[in-house]
């Protein structure tokens, strides 16, 4: 849970708790050319009339897209002023937390947040007097069609999705310059608002930027004005700034994506598993280092590498002739090889996907079905049983003794505390600077991702589904996000932090994959496993979890 200044843990979760006991869905959906069918359609819908196969050629991760529709009504409600004030009647929306108020006037960017909730009374009069600009950070918890929109992409990128709405008044501008670390959608809905683009600083930066000055930034490499229905998407790392333009406020609603989700990210775990690997498995990972390496290794030895003398003839030390070093280099160059035999990329795509899971949204339209005992209905060899969303579970191989040298397990109690030590002290300056950026989940940074696939143990130890699975035995984990918390959805202080999770014995796997597998409803019976009680325990582990239906 990431801490604000000045409010305790316990602090955030009665905020959080209170502020989303009961969210209402401020729009219906109205008449849109988005088509929601499925994850495709929404994205071949999103970018007409570019085709989905043209936009990852030619735009995708290379360049900025600009699509003029001339269509006000093309999102249909997805968000507007009017959304806006029935958020606000409804529901008690902090400053900073969930609402950033700033305006950007003489080059210089000023916040404009007060202490406590934004009112429709303050909303009008910080628009009116002082030409605010609001952004309200994650819409998707009020609204239905921001949900059904912002899960769909979530499965169509298998990453998580982010959404900011931006609120301008006429001919005015809310935030400076800056670039952010994501891939950027932006949806225009109301009014009118002039975009310059820039060259990156950095090319698909893992980084977004503090606010940058006019005269650092170059000349604008596109420039275009968004009526509503149109779309402008750019890459990560593309300086940008906007300006609202003409007689009327302008509403957009920015989608963000593609967060720490790079090869690099990847390699990282990828690789670590495979040096854990290597060491348990080939001897030669385990020989001693060199007898006293540090006297020929070190920074000070090379200081000609990191840093010159204004241009002189660097009289500074270097060892890279020395001979003891090249061959600690050769070495290390032939065990970096080795490490290939070892990498498992199937592993460390669990690895990635287990932050994903765990934070990203629920079905859409999904209710969490309540326990009530009395009403449960076990199923029978003549049930027929198939997946209620499959795009929302995920089978994994979980073998405890491969994990124990893991750092930490995201789920466990002390978790938040080592986490509270990671987030830096100005993190909430941060999140006033960030205009695009899609916030980081509730979990550890990628550079510290749970790499044990643990979840919430005590939940496990609990099921009596899980009962013939020990905890010292390898196991099939279904992983799945149906209980995961809408309200709290990329809000930086989610409550639900531990991945939901059923364990299930190893010999289930061929029926696992049937059951996941099929389009189609499947018979009990015929679930290929040789005990009738097995396969029943399957269908029932699998519907008390309210992960099937049943005919």
């Amino acid at each position: 849970m990431v801490k604000r200044k000045g409010s305790s843990s316990d602090d955030v979760a009665k905020n959080v708790t209170k502020k989303v006991k009961k969210v209402s869905d401020v729009n219906e959906q109205k008449e849109s050319k988005l088509n929601y069918t499925s994850c495709e359609s929404v994205m071949s819908s999103l970018l007409q009339p570019i085709s989905v196969k043209t936009f990852f050629e030619e735009f995708w991760e290379k360049k900025p897209l600009y699509i003029k529709r001339e269509n006000s009504g093309y999102y249909g409600d997805l968000f507007s002023l009017s959304s806006m004030k029935e958020i606000l009647a409804a529901h008690e929306l902090e400053f900073e937390t969930d609402v950033n108020v700033c305006r950007y006037v003489d080059n210089e960017k000023e916040l404009l947040n007060e202490d406590g909730c934004l009112t429709v009374d303050k909303f009008d009069k910080l628009m009116n007097d002082k030409h605010a600009t609001f952004q309200l950070h994650q819409p998707q918890r009020y609204g239905t069609v921001l949900w059904q929109l912002m899960e769909k992409m979530e499965t169509y990128f298998g990453c998580l999705v982010g959404s900011n709405v931006y609120i301008t008044p006429k001919e005015s501008q809310g935030l400076a310059p800056h670039c952010d670390d994501v891939e950027v959608f932006i949806l225009q809905l109301e009014g009118t608002k002039h975009w310059k683009l820039y060259k990156p600083m950095v090319e698909l930066s893992r980084d977004y930027t503090q606010d940058l000055s006019q005269d650092s930034i170059g000349e604008p490499i596109m420039e275009l004005t968004l009526e509503p229905g149109d779309l402008l998407y750019f890459p990560r790392g593309t300086i940008h700034q906007a300006r609202s333009v003409g007689e009327s406020y302008s509403t957009h609603i920015t989608l963000s994506t593609y967060q720490n989700n790079t090869l690099g990210d990847f390699m990282s775990i990828a690789v670590s598993q495979a040096i854990e690997s290597a060491l348990e498995n080939d001897v030669n990972f385990r020989r001693g280092l060199p007898i006293n390496y540090l006297s020929y290794l070190g920074t000070a030895k090379n200081f000609s590498k990191y840093f010159d003398e204004d241009g002189k003839e660097s009289k500074l030390s270097s060892n890279e002739n020395n001979e003891k070093v090249k061959k600690f280099k050769d070495s290390v160059k032939k065990h970096l090889s080795k490490l290939i035999d070892h990498i498992d990329v199937n592993t460390a795509a669990d690895m990635m996907s287990y932050d994903f899971m765990a934070s990203r949204l629920p079905p859409f339209g999904h209710v969490v079905k309540e326990e009530q005992l009395n009403e449960f209905k076990s199923p029978t060899l003549d049930s027929k049983i198939k997946l209620r969303y499959p795009e929302h579970v995920r089978p994994v191989y979980y073998d405890q003794e491969e994990t124990d040298e893991a750092d930490n397990t995201v789920g466990d109690d002390d978790s938040e505390d080592e986490e509270e030590e990671t987030v830096k002290k100005d993190e909430d300056e941060k999140n006033e600077e960030k205009d695009e950026k899609s916030p980081k989940s509730n979990k550890k940074s990628s550079d510290k991702k749970d790499t044990s696939m643990e979840g919430n143990e005590d939940e496990e130890d609990e099921d009596d589904d899980d009962a013939s699975v020990h905890d010292d035995e390898p196991c099939i984990k279904i992983v799945h996000s149906l209980n995961n918390n809408r309200e709290t959805h990329m809000s930086g202080h989610d409550l639900s932090r531990d991945v939901f999770s059923l364990k299930l014995p190893i010999h289930f796997a061929q029926a696992i994959t049937s059951v996941m597998n099929s389009n189609d409803f499947i018979c009990v019976r015929d679930l290929p496993l040789d005990d009738d009680e097995d396969k029943l325990q399957l269908a029932t582990s699998l519907y008390s979890d309210d992960l099937i239906e049943i005919k």
